[in-house]
């Protein structure tokens, strides 16, 4: 809207007016240079007043909430759009400046432009409230902006940017972390730091640490202390650059574990630098990572025999650890386990729920592998193409009742006829059925008669303990997704090998029982 003649003559005249009141009083230029801008200010103020007056009307009811509510409805704006309302007006940036708890959660991705300059002001609004920091770590002057306010930090989360090439420089340092009391601090995870080995502090340096996730290998602080209130723990054994952790009193630090990662690069080290005292009772969840050989993972699950785990997990490049896995379970649990395979892990589980998560990354885990053990199982899943390339001989398998095949079955005699293996399951009372799921109508029907013809190969292979046939199985499920194919002739043939077949819980067919004449 633009201003009327009548407005813009009127402003002119008062203008006019007062430029003529200033020239006759001075000629100097530059003294009316000044007066002109003073009339611009005054302008600018005006409208500053005026679009206030007007945003304090037209905001209505949150304007009229009390200041303390109008923070806290601020708070549930991400860190980027509390910034924005800064810029609403002067009545939300005074209630947003004058609370320091919206800006003492930071957490900054690494696309954050002008990173440095943001954390800097981030830190300077949050006033001395405990601080939650989470951040992409570009630089050391980003980590070094903290080190002032460590004592009011509460959470640290230090993340990798794709651009690493400063955390593996050997002149990174996160020292400033553990040398300055931090009676606040409950979290600390710092990326993997190549050429660094971490000096614990003293247990006093942050009594209320509950989780310490380290960066690389580290030194244990001699000391009768403990971490009480520790219950996570992460930190490297050996690494590349750096001298191997030992950690045989670690246990001893941390009384009130309930959760360990340790990880360890290319080589052995010691089992004298491995935890070696009293497991705690609290330990529920332990994580073992080797990228050498994997030779350090079973010698350390070697020590706990015995200890009831509820959930570990085990990873290797080059290493099968089923075994060391299956070790361990023997010696907590009698049986029967379950075993779920996969193409390049498996998880194993107790009667007791305790899970045992295996990774293999270049190769399978596969019966061969397991083959004292398998005596021990009840239950087995798998996908189909890799439960059937493990038939390369007898397998015994006295407690199995159940087998579930899921995903593409192979498509032809020639994808599974080389291994000619049995198994011997004598108790086998569920086998179920679950085939991939196709969008289109032929690729399913094709699928359905993939997994017919594998699963009749599958019947001639499973055997009694004498080695005759298994004659039948109590009951054939299958998944939901075979339903408009299991009246199709080539399924006829389950009719003389089931007792009965399922679509999942529903009775599709069932034998009926012999009745003496």
């Amino acid at each position: 809207m633009a201003l009327s003649t009548q407005q813009r003559d009127a402003l002119y005249a008062y203008v006019a007016n007062l430029l003529t009141e200033s020239l006759n009083d001075t000629r100097d230029p530059s003294v009316v240079d000044m007066f002109v801008s003073d009339i611009a200010s005054v302008a600018h103020n005006a409208l500053g007043d005026v679009v206030e007056t007007w945003n304090r009307t037209a905001c209505g009811v949150m304007c009229r909430l009390p200041m303390e509510l109008l923070a806290q409805s601020f708070s549930w704006l991400d860190l980027t759009e509390r910034a924005k309302v800064t810029a609403v007006s002067r009545y939300f940036r005074s209630v947003a400046l004058a609370d320091s708890s919206l800006w003492a959660r930071i957490e900054l991705d690494e696309r954050t432009p002008r990173l440095t300059d943001t954390l800097a002001l981030l830190l300077e609004r949050s006033g001395r409230v405990p601080l939650d920091v989470h951040i992409y770590v570009q630089n050391e002057d980003v980590a070094a902006l903290f080190a002032p306010h460590i004592s009011r930090i509460r959470t640290l989360i230090l993340d990798k940017t794709h651009d690493t090439s400063w955390i593996t420089a050997p002149t990174l340092d996160i020292s400033w972390i553990f040398e300055q009391p931090a009676p606040l601090l409950e979290l600390v995870k710092v990326p993997p730091v190549r050429h660094l080995q971490t000096v614990l502090p003293l247990p006093a340096w942050a009594p209320l640490l509950r989780r310490l996730e380290l960066p690389s290998t580290f030194v244990l602080p001699v000391s009768s202390g403990h971490f009480d209130r520790v219950t996570y723990f992460s930190g490297w054994m050996t690494t590349d650059f750096a001298a191997d952790t030992d950690a045989s009193r670690l246990f001893e630090l941390f009384p009130s574990l309930e959760t360990l990662q340790l990880s360890f690069t290319n080589r052995y080290t010691s089992v004298d630098n491995f935890p070696n005292t009293r497991v705690p009772r609290t330990l529920e969840e332990i994580t073992l990572h080797d990228d050498g050989d994997g030779l350090n993972v079973p010698a350390l699950l070697a020590l706990w025999h015995g200890h009831p785990f509820r959930i570990v997990n085990l990873h290797s490049i080059y290493a099968p650890l089923a075994t060391a896995a299956l070790e361990h379970m023997r010696s907590v649990a009698s049986g029967p386990w379950h075993l779920d395979l996969g193409q390049t892990e498996c998880e194993l589980r107790t009667e007791h729920e305790a899970v045992y998560k295996v990774n293999f990354y270049d190769r399978y885990a596969g019966f061969t592998d397991i083959r004292d053990f398998l005596g021990t199982f009840g239950s087995i899943v798998a996908p189909a193409s890799v439960f059937l390339q493990q038939l390369t001989m007898l397998f015994c398998m006295p407690c199995l009742h159940s087998i579930t095949l899921r995903g593409a079955f192979p498509t032809g005699p020639s994808d599974w006829e080389l291994f000619d293996g049995r198994l011997f399951v004598p108790q086998l009372q569920t086998l179920r059925l679950e085939p991939y799921h196709h969008a289109e109508e032929r690729w399913q029907a094709g699928e359905l008669q993939h997994c017919s013809r594998c699963t009749e190969e599958l019947f001639r292979r499973f055997t009694l303990e004498d080695g005759s046939p298994l004659s039948k199985i109590p009951r054939l499920v299958f998944s939901e997704v075979a339903r408009p194919y299991v009246g199709e002739e080539y399924w006829a043939w389950i009719y003389q090998r089931a007792s009965s077949v399922y679509i999942e819980d529903e009775l599709l067919w069932q034998e009926l029982e012999a009745t003496d004449t």
